[in-house]
């Protein structure tokens, strides 16, 4: 094909109908290069100078236990009705089957298993 079928294609971002604004990213205005080194001297002398962690305001196992509840986040109200009423049907399909091991469910397993009819046995298929 000649290069002359492409002349005519234009080269470089798509546009976009209605996208008349481009929207770029704004460069943060940053502090002195010497206040910043300032500000990082001071903060290893503070380091240094103390010995102790600071306290914190709850404990750790609390803190996780908060975040394993809210996933990091904070619920909607309908999001915590969803969860509430999961919980509830878990709950009620439990008492309803009760808790089984899983031998017992591979017995109940082969047991209905064993009931069904010759309908339902798999055909035999190639050699063997």
């Amino acid at each position: 094909m000649p290069p002359s079928d492409y002349a005519s294609a234009a080269g470089g971002a798509l546009k976009l109908k209605g996208g008349g604004v481009d929207k770029k990213k704004k460069k943060k205005k940053s502090k002195p290069a010497d206040a910043s080194a300032e500000a990082s001297i001071q903060a290893k002398a503070r380091s240094k100078s103390s010995s102790h962690t600071p306290r914190r305001s709850i404990s750790p196992d609390t803190a996780e236990k908060a975040l394993k509840e809210d996933g990091g986040r904070r619920k909607t109200e309908a999001e915590k009705r969803h969860d509430e009423m999961r919980r509830k049907r878990l709950e009620d399909r439990l008492k309803k089957e009760g808790v089984k091991t899983h031998k017992e469910k591979v017995e109940e397993l082969n047991k209905y298993l064993s009931g069904l009819s010759e309908h339902h046995d798999m055909p035999k298929i190639g050699p063997g």
